[in-house]
């Protein structure tokens, strides 16, 4: 999932009069789904339908859900819920302005080059839930010039070929000097390889060129993973554990646990410190599992903000 959160739209409409992909009191849902009522003071994206999910499928969709707006936005908060088989929407903003509002397609590596995060949610239930919430005081924001996108992802574990839907509900505000705007870390790796039957450990390090105030932090695997750490590897020698989650379970994709830390007293890793993410599997199933059926990712959301940062296979960019 991770690997799609590292990345920049023009056009000139406001947020808050772009309503091609909301809903409308006539919106209709797919059988056996029912999200809650949008809340007032939000804005509701509804992107189309995926349609023809089959079983074993593991599909991640584009979805433009607004064209550009000529004014920044803070992102005050956001919610949301995905039908049955969903494992993830992530909201981006994005420079690529040449797709229409309701833009529906596989991702692509050109689709990911140029996005920023602005919030995500996680799949087939979890929906509304304050897991993903930053604390009291940060925010994430939304620059002028740029498009919404929504990455969707979908893991049919089921024997019926479903549809599937997403509901995003963001609540957005002009923007505040006295707000204090966060971003994403990622220190993600991806060149393991596990062989059907067998266990695997493996590790990812990120070695960072500047401080970083972490307000909030968690790790990602898959169903297959056993076990998941990521610490601070001090340049001095000294380690500090960030979060351990000693017995993953494969709810724990969907679900995770997340650290969080009060604004005024944040996570800081120093530059010449690395981030250390460790993951262990058990293959349990007759395929060889890669990158992106299975992930090894330690994540964090930092202040103030110089764009998201992705560290992948050790190597930090933005």
């Amino acid at each position: 999932m991770l690997r799609l959160w590292a990345m920049r739209a023009r056009s000139f409409i406001p947020v808050f009069a772009l309503v091609g992909c909301t809903s409308t009191p006539t919106q209709s849902w797919i059988a056996g789904f029912n999200p809650p009522a949008e809340q007032p003071g939000f804005t509701r994206f509804v992107p189309p339908t995926i349609e023809g999910i089959q079983p074993g499928d593991n599909l991640e969709y584009c979805q433009w859900l607004a064209a550009p707006s000529n004014e920044d936005r803070d992102v005050l908060a956001m919610t949301g819920v995905q039908s049955k088989t969903g494992h993830h929407a992530i909201l981006y903003s994005n420079d690529e302005t040449s797709f229409d509002v309701g833009e529906t397609h596989l991702c692509t590596t050109q689709d990911m080059l140029s996005i920023a995060f602005v919030g995500a949610i996680g799949g087939e239930g979890t929906g509304p839930s304050a897991s993903a919430a930053l604390p009291d005081g940060v925010y994430f924001r939304l620059p002028a010039g740029k498009a919404l996108m929504v990455n969707t992802h979908w893991l049919n574990a089921t024997d019926n070929v479903v549809e599937g839907q997403t509901v995003l509900d963001v609540k957005f505000a002009p923007p505040a000097s006295d707000r204090t705007i966060a971003d994403l870390f990622a220190n993600n790796g991806d060149t393991f390889s596990i062989d059907p039957g067998a266990t695997a450990t493996y590790d990812t390090n990120c070695k960072l060129t500047h401080d970083l105030n972490f307000v909030m932090t968690t790790n990602h695997m898959h169903m297959y993973g056993t076990s998941i750490y990521s610490e601070i590897v001090k340049a001095d020698g000294g380690k500090e554990m960030i979060l351990a989650n000693p017995s993953w379970k494969p709810e724990d994709q969907f679900n995770p646990t997340y650290m969080q830390y009060p604004l005024d007293a944040p996570l800081v890793v120093h530059a010449g410190d690395t981030i250390h993410t460790h993951c262990e599997w058990a293959n349990t199933s007759t395929n060889k599992l890669l990158f992106p059926d299975e992930m090894c990712v330690g994540i964090g959301f930092y202040f103030p903000s110089i764009g998201q940062l992705t560290c992948e296979n050790g190597g930090l960019g933005n």
